[in-house]
């Protein structure tokens, strides 16, 4: 498990086909963080490009509400600190500042429909760096 140290960066591949992504990435409860997904890096739900900020599809809003946040975009990158799905944070292509809520691991993935997974491909390269 990799305890970031103020200042350095560390990298992590997120894929899109993975339930839960884990990272290896500790998170401090009160630490402050930075996300970034950096440069023109996309993966697909299905047949649709996205970028790690996801995208909307009025065809596809009566399945909004069955995404695992289903208030952000389809195929948004989300965090969740842990498994257990109750600290989760949209972290799309950056997310400047984010003060965990608690301690455990990052564990990443594509805001999709549970069920949905088998029919993602790609992988997006996010880089993690402690602030305080």
């Amino acid at each position: 498990m990799i305890n970031l140290q103020i200042g350095s960066p560390s990298e992590t591949i997120i894929d899109a086909k993975k339930y839960w992504n884990a990272t290896g990435i500790y998170l401090e409860i009160g630490a402050t963080y930075k996300f970034e997904v950096e440069g023109e890096q996309f993966w697909c739900d299905a047949w649709i490009r996205s970028d790690a900020d996801g995208y909307t599809q009025p065809w596809l809003s009566w399945a909004e509400m069955f995404r695992r946040k289903p208030n952000e975009n389809w195929f948004s990158l989300i965090g969740n600190i842990g498994q257990s799905g109750e600290q989760k944070f949209l972290i799309g292509k950056k997310l400047e500042k984010y003060k965990a809520t608690s301690s455990g691991e990052l564990f990443c993935y594509a805001n999709d429909v549970p069920i949905m997974y088998f029919n993602n491909r790609g992988t997006l390269s996010l880089t993690i760096t402690r602030l305080s």
